[in-house]
């Protein structure tokens, strides 16, 4: 009798010992939650990813550790910091290493499209859809100033990948305006 007494004394102490723990889980993954609706309303897109890596980390307690002296070196003059070796560790993989940016220039036709305009038209004031040949449509996502040249019907442009999965559209030698496809 003594044994199963304290089998559940002890599968009592455990309950006792993980109800804080998932409390705390939960409440602290709210407060992430919470960080990042806030983070996700800001517009800038630097600033909201600075939002995003100086407040996550730090709510789920995972603190950042600086870069080891050895991995960058700083190039005289200033500037950024030059990778001297294969990036190693979580997220390492996402770091495009010196010879992986002269493969991407040497693919920059594989990130980009050259197509003849077939149709434009206007859906509020600097704001276009633009219709290619082939059938592609693509909306401004912003709307451009009245100065801004828009493409005509035969007119030839170039859109190419953005940053995080954006895309933007370039014509005669101006500002590149974001874009979105629609079909």
């Amino acid at each position: 009798m003594n044994a199963q007494r304290a089998k559940v004394l002890l599968a009592g102490a455990a309950t006792l010992l993980l109800v804080p723990h998932t409390a705390q889980a939960q409440v602290s993954d709210g407060i992430v939650l919470n960080i990042m609706r806030e983070c996700a309303k800001i517009e800038d897109p630097t600033a909201r990813l600075a939002c995003f890596d100086n407040n996550i980390g730090s709510a789920g307690n995972a603190p950042r550790t600086p870069a080891p002296a050895s991995a960058a070196a700083v190039p005289q003059g200033g500037g950024a910091p030059v990778a001297s070796s294969t990036p190693q560790g979580f997220g390492a993989e996402s770091i495009r290493t010196v010879r992986q940016r002269e493969a991407a220039e040497m693919r920059t036709t594989a990130n980009a499209v050259r197509a003849q305009v077939t149709a434009v038209t206007p859906r509020e004031p600097g704001i276009y859809l633009l219709t290619l040949e082939g059938g592609a449509r693509w909306l401004f996502n912003e709307s451009v100033s009245s100065s801004y040249r828009v493409p005509e019907r035969g007119a030839t442009v170039e859109i190419e990948r953005g940053s995080l999965g954006s895309f933007l559209l370039r014509f005669n030698d101006q500002q590149p305006v974001p874009v979105r496809r629609l079909q």
